[in-house]
């Protein structure tokens, strides 16, 4: 009777073992109304870009927002048709850190941009999202610098940056 009770205990652990892993449902992607996290703000940015979503972006802009590319800072009314013509067909961002800064978090990470015909460009990003009303974040400022082909220069100990 015992070893018909350890048999039956060790079978039913095993079924739920077994089905741990679909008890919960697939992880969906984030989106503006399921999360507070600035790092999620920037994914959904360029996750919009990529999708040609162009509603979607200037409601995540500042009205004085400063974005900077290619040695121009671009004003609210040019980001989107700067975007456009980048021709976005996908992007990757590796290496994120987050920093909060009181009701802003600066982001920085590497961001390689695919366009259509044209080789995968990186660049150094960073980025600053500021909290505002019923925690949505709105983009404040970004820049883009490229990166050399054979990466970015390591500072040595006692070597200042430029």
């Amino acid at each position: 009777m015992r070893t018909i009770w350890i048999t039956s205990l060790l079978a039913a652990a095993l079924v739920v073992s077994l089905t741990g892993c679909t008890i919960y449902g697939e992880k969906k992607p984030a989106t503006l109304k399921s999360t507070t996290s600035a790092e999620q703000y920037e994914r959904i940015f360029w996750s919009s870009v990529k999708a040609k979503n162009w509603q979607q972006v200037p409601g995540l802009l500042a009205a004085n927002v400063m974005y900077n590319v290619g040695g121009k800072v671009l004003s609210k009314d040019q980001v989107v048709p700067y975007l456009q013509g980048v021709n976005l067909t996908d992007f990757t961002i590796t290496g994120m850190v987050v920093k909060p800064n009181g009701p802003d978090m600066t982001l920085n990470y590497t961001l390689q941009l695919t366009s259509a015909g044209a080789p995968v460009q990186t660049y150094t990003a960073i980025s600053v999202w500021q909290q505002v009303a019923q925690g949505d974040w709105i983009l404040t400022v970004h820049t883009e610098q490229p990166q050399s082909p054979a990466g970015t220069a390591e500072l040595s100990p006692g070597r200042s940056p430029g």
